[in-house]
């Protein structure tokens, strides 16, 4: 079985109500769907990048090898480097991602029977939403939403600051006292303040238990975050923008944050396995970032389902993935079955051969802007 044709599907669509966040506002959703085909007829899907001009210029790497070369083929499609110096890590998750999906496909056997041990069938969700919108009173429609969600049973939901100290705490104090105390919160700054200032925000949020702050400095502000974490108590987070290599090397290897927040997007399964193992023997917290379509969520679910216990004991820190609920068009489209809040603040894993969903090609082809196929 070789590979014949990759084909990447840039999706887009319009919002009914514009959201923003510390960095920006949007009024649209973009996402990108890569479609790996074989002579076999067997055809796998990913959801991120696809290695770039990596795989456009020399489709070679990809084209007319097989699907069972997953790792190869990840390391094929790293981005030249400078004279002397090592070549860049791999950004090709999308297309990481569907030569999983189609090697499960092959064997018949789940994503997740193929990486090893499975240690749960459902995975806890966590709830992104919270954002920015032109409520007349911010705390207050914060607070409001958040209710909504606790009532549609999440257990820990997440939300948006870094719009200033003191917008800051004046929303999450509203959000924390609106959830009660059976509900986890966690803040996410989208790195918007520098280590200076994030320390003195930390020191008034300490109080109102808050989970985790993901992403309060640049991501590349290393010494900001080792700052941060020594001068507060509450967890820090982030990782969402590096490739495997980068996170591997600044981010677990020198412990800098609590949780560590891979995008399948950006690092692939393959990378997910990787990083996923170096931090469980750093004994850090995995917590994946998920800013996708239902395809990527599904393989987010498949690499949860796999990773160890952080710690044997009974009440050890629950597998966590990010289960974004922010308004998309497409999101749950793309797919027949998309993935569904449970019990337990849980979502099963899919079963079936490879990532166990079926993508709604109807919907790829309404929600499609852009087709690049790769000979």
């Amino acid at each position: 079985m070789t590979i014949t044709e990759v084909r990447i599907h840039r999706l887009g669509a319009d919002l009914h109500h514009r959201f923003g966040w510390s960095l920006n506002w949007t009024r649209r959703r973009t996402a990108t769907l890569v479609e790996v085909r074989t002579e076999s007829g067997l055809t796998g899907w990913g959801d991120g990048f696809f290695g770039g001009d990596a795989l456009i210029k020399h489709p070679e790497k990809v084209i007319g090898r097989s699907p069972f070369e997953i790792e190869a083929i990840y390391e094929s499609l790293r981005p030249e480097s400078e004279r002397q110096s090592r070549r860049g890590g791999p950004v090709c998750g999308g297309l990481d991602t569907a030569l999983w999906d189609l090697t499960g496909k092959a064997l018949g056997l789940s994503v997740c029977r193929l990486f090893g041990h499975v240690f749960r069938d459902r995975i806890e969700a966590y709830c992104t939403a919270l954002y920015r919108k032109d409520w007349h009173h911010l705390a207050q429609g914060l607070a409001a939403e958040a209710v909504e969600w606790k009532r549609q049973g999440f257990k820990t939901v997440k939300m948006k600051v870094g719009y200033g100290p003191d917008v800051d705490y004046e929303n999450v104090y509203a959000v924390r006292h609106a959830l009660g105390a059976d509900c986890h919160l966690a803040i996410d700054a989208n790195c918007a303040y520098d280590a200076g200032t994030a320390r003195a925000l930390c020191h008034r949020l300490e109080p109102l238990r808050i989970q985790w702050f993901e992403e309060p400095v640049l991501a590349d502000d290393f010494e900001g975050y080792r700052r941060l974490r020594e001068a507060t108590s509450i967890p820090l987070a982030g990782g969402e923008t590096f490739d495997a290599d980068r996170l591997a090397r600044h981010y677990v290897q020198p412990k800098l944050v609590d949780i560590l927040q891979p995008e399948v997007e950006i690092v692939g399964l393959t990378g997910a396995r990787r990083i996923g193992h170096l931090a469980w023997l750093n004994r850090i917290r995995i917590v994946p970032h998920n800013w996708g379509t239902a395809v990527r969520t599904a393989a987010i679910l498949h690499w949860m389902a796999t990773a160890p216990p952080i710690t044997e004991a009974i009440a050890a820190p629950s597998a966590l993935f990010e289960f974004d609920q922010t308004e998309s068009p497409f999101r749950d489209a793309v797919v027949t079955q998309p993935p569904l809040l449970g019990s337990e603040s849980s979502v099963r894993v899919p079963e079936g051969p490879g990532l166990g969903i079926t993508v709604n090609t109807d919907a790829v082809a309404k929600y499609r802007e852009e087709l690049i196929v790769v000979r």
